[in-house]
């Protein structure tokens, strides 16, 4: 990875709620290549992570990326969409890409507009049949297919996690994620307020760093499904707007650039459909195996919070201390932006030179790990 950028990350209907995500990621995708010295002409591929490619990010919506951004109509585009590991697996395929010599530069784009295309868009409309046909029925008497928040609650009580643990849990990432240092990562872009969010937002202030939620005394809030449940507004990281890119090259190019990181390793990995971080620990154990490293010789662990839970179960499986998950705070403090979360942890875990850095994407539908070494 040669460089990296990505937008802040804001509420829905928010500072960005205004932007269409085919010309928002044209905007980050420059701004990657202004960092990386390049011209768009090196371009062979833009690989687009998204797991609802539905409405404005559907369509090929990498190929409408390329147009919009005024690129080289040579240059191709492709859509990944593997449910919670979207952006992850976008990466791998870039990576896979450059591997077998396919291509030698690859922008990968992580898409999470979600005021313009929400989770679970797909499924909004029904006309042309609803999503997994036939799966869900096959796994209704034993209680039927649950939403990833759900199956994180289920297995918190099963492993014996309180909703007290959650609460200190969600406290302490906003508490990481404050005391941060900005990400260098960060691009400013101009505020433009859709038609529901103009209410405070004014077009063309700069949208320079993430918000952190305020949710007040977690332990005053009420559970957000069942009356006995464990999560609340503030251990769910609800939707948010972001946008991430980065430029992968092949090895030679890469290593004569600044600040350049490779991927020593990747990995991934499904299990039971009731597996809310998805085999995790498989995904990990290839993941090291193909990078030839210890996970305790990883400097630093960064792992999609879903929500409070996530993270915690993600740490049970690899039988490690959460307080190595995170270390600048997770998606609970600021929200999910799905596949751009995936290539922000990416992007600002790199963006210090340390020792290796181990990415982790997990849920329901599977998992996925990447190993970047920084020391080169």
């Amino acid at each position: 990875m040669v460089a990296g950028a990505r937008t802040a990350v804001r509420p829905v209907d928010g500072e960005l709620a205004g932007w269409n995500p085919v010309v928002l990621a044209g905007v980050v995708g420059r701004e990657v290549l202004d960092r990386a010295g390049l011209d768009a002409g090196v371009l062979d591929e833009v690989v687009v992570g998204c797991c609802d490619p539905v409405g404005a990010a559907g369509a090929d919506v990498a190929r409408a990326i390329v147009l919009a951004a005024g690129w080289p109509v040579s240059v191709g585009g492709s859509v990944i969409d593997r449910g919670e590991t979207s952006g992850a697996a976008a990466v791998q395929a870039a990576v896979a890409a450059i591997r077998a010599g396919q291509a030698r530069t690859v922008l990968v784009v992580g898409l999470g507009l979600c005021s313009v295309v929400p989770p679970g868009a797909a499924a909004l409309n029904r006309t042309y049949g609803a999503p997994w046909g036939g799966v869900a029925e096959q796994f209704e008497e034993v209680g039927g297919l649950l939403p990833a928040p759900r199956l994180s609650e289920r297995a918190a009580q099963t492993a014996g996690i309180g909703r007290a643990d959650l609460d200190a849990a969600a406290e302490e990432s906003r508490r990481r994620r404050t005391e941060a240092d900005r990400s260098p990562a960060i691009v400013a872009v101009a505020a433009r307020p859709g038609d529901a969010a103009g209410r405070g937002v004014y077009r063309g202030d700069p949208v320079a760093a993430d918000v952190v939620r305020d949710r007040g005394d977690a332990a005053d809030l009420p559970p957000a499904f069942d009356d006995d449940g464990l999560l609340t507004a503030a251990t769910f990281a609800p939707p948010a707007d972001c946008v991430t890119a980065v430029l992968l090259q092949a090895g030679s190019e890469a290593r004569a650039s600044s600040g350049a990181a490779t991927v020593a390793g990747m990995g991934r990995a499904a299990g039971d459909p009731f597996d809310p971080v998805g085999n995790v620990a498989a995904a990990v154990g290839r993941a090291l195996g193909d990078a030839g490293v210890e996970l305790a010789a990883v400097d630093a662990i960064s792992v999609v919070e879903h929500d409070a839970a996530t993270a915690m179960l993600v740490a049970r499986s690899l039988d490690i201390d959460a307080e190595r998950i995170n270390r600048d705070g997770g998606a609970v403090a600021t929200g999910n932006a799905g596949a751009a979360e995936e290539l922000r942890l990416i992007t600002d875990g790199l963006a210090v030179p340390a020792g290796p850095l181990l990415t982790i994407s997990a849920g329901p539908t599977g998992s996925a790990a990447i190993v970047w070494q920084t020391d080169i």
